[in-house]
């Protein structure tokens, strides 16, 4: 995965902090792999259902299990991918676990943990992605020759190309031939320029053009060169933010673009005052924005407050940003406990608070095991505790005494509801600690 692309998944900070245990370069709206943990819900309302369903997407769990009520966590078996969970009547919480596994090269695999705890009250039917290693897709060599020298402030080119079910990008001459290994089939072809600045750290689409129905293996534009113009400049849109706590970092959003909803590339990271749009012959329908607005506290690390929205108009947008929430951290443990006490989203929907914790064994292999609960699971607790699930088949021991571990805290409130994932045209706020400690 390059660094300007990005896939369509989980938008949150414990993405983020998935990432950089694990390794991954890609620090920006997507979580590595396709997304991370949690649930997304539809239906629902206050009746107990008598059955809720899971569904697992992009990758399939290695080891699931389930918990009713305050009953123990037990194997569970899939069928057809999905899980079916019989809540009796007078019981609403329950709680799912699993576990996937990232390969990260021929000798490594990284198991990543979740539990997903929820109400009926929540809904009957979620869907739970599962963080897997991009899979191995039919590729071909894709050729073709761009000039955008014409483009102000241009630096350098971007080929980005999907199927329809995967996405690659790669970087091609500003002025000049390329040969590429792209996804085999009917791509959709983006040729995208951008104008770089120091080493790479700034980045900022200048300019776009589309192409549909491109065979790969094959040539772009029937061999001939594609030439950026002033038509396939981008259009700076205005961000403004309200309610920046004082004695935070000046406010800054990442924007990506999402090709139907099959993964994407990055626009702006990271943006200010002003996004670059798209011209609007280069947008598809089912295409959506990603932002990510973020202020960072400058007296303690690690404290941040976030506002993510997806959305397909392209224009101007606004990002309100909620209260600030300090925390500390929990007190070290093999399985923590975090506190979650925070009334910034008192009586507001979709609300679900997430802990997560990475850590290194003896043999180097990085661990992660994230914990999301709803507030409707939660019903006013402030506690949340890392369940102890190694005398379930395929769960993860705890971390051995000495284990150094980084931890994430969030909050956050969907507009989308109990989701992780979110749809386009939804946001979300989060309010968001990190620290590190050794297990004891």
């Amino acid at each position: 995965m390059g660094d300007r692309e990005l896939a369509n998944g989980r938008s949150t900070f414990s993405a983020i902090l998935r990432c950089s245990v694990l390794g991954s370069s890609l620090v920006l709206l997507a979580g590595c792999g396709g997304g991370s943990g949690g649930g997304g819900s539809t239906g629902g309302g206050g009746a107990t259902p008598s059955v809720v369903t899971f569904k697992f997407s992009v990758g399939t769990p290695t080891a699931v299990a389930a918990r009713i009520g305050s009953g123990a966590f037990t194997a569970q078996a899939l069928n057809s991918g999905t899980l079916s969970l019989t809540i009796p009547n007078g019981t609403a919480n329950f709680a799912v676990a699993y576990v996937c596994t990232l390969p990260l090269g021929p000798q490594a695999q990284v198991p990543e943990q979740f539990v997903f705890e929820a109400s009926t009250a929540d809904g009957s039917s979620f869907t739970e992605p599962c963080p897997v290693a991009v899979p191995s897709s039919q590729t071909g060599t894709f050729t073709g020759s761009v000039d955008a020298s014409g483009i102000p402030g241009a630096t350098l080119v971007d080929i980005a190309a999907s199927n329809g079910t995967s996405t690659a990008v790669a970087g091609a001459a500003l002025n000049g031939a390329f040969s590429l290994v792209e996804p085999a089939g009917a791509d959709r072809v983006m040729v995208l320029a951008y104008n770089n600045s120091q080493q790479g750290l700034l980045t900022s689409l200048v300019a776009a053009k589309n192409f549909t129905n491109q065979t790969v293996p094959g040539a772009l534009n029937g061999g001939s060169t594609v030439v950026l113009g002033a038509a396939d400049e981008t259009t700076p849109q205005a961000i403004t933010y309200n309610n920046a706590p004082p004695g935070y970092s000046a406010p800054t959003t990442v924007v990506g673009f999402i090709m139907g909803g099959a993964g994407g590339f990055t626009v702006a990271a990271p943006a200010t005052t002003q996004y670059p749009a798209l011209p609007a012959a280069a947008v598809q329908g089912g295409d959506f924005y990603k932002f990510l607005a973020t202020v960072i506290s400058s007296s303690k690390q690690g404290e941040e407050v976030l506002v993510l929205a997806n959305s397909s108009s392209g224009g101007p947008v606004t990002f309100t940003f909620p209260a600030p929430w300090s925390y500390r951290g929990p007190t070290p443990a093999a399985l923590p406990n975090f506190n979650f006490a925070y009334t910034g989203f008192a009586g507001k929907p979709g609300v679900i608070e997430s802990a997560a914790v990475g850590w290194v064994s003896g043999t180097g292999v990085s661990s992660f095991f994230e914990v999301d609960a709803t507030a409707n699971y939660q019903s006013g607790s402030t506690a949340l505790a890392f369940p102890d699930l190694s005398g379930v088949a395929g769960f993860q021991p705890a971390p051995t005494s000495g284990s150094p571990a980084v931890w994430t805290a969030e909050i956050v409130q969907f507009s989308a509801g109990a989701t992780l994932t979110m749809p386009s045209n939804a946001t979300g706020n989060a309010v968001a600690n990190s620290g590190t400690y050794t297990v004891p």
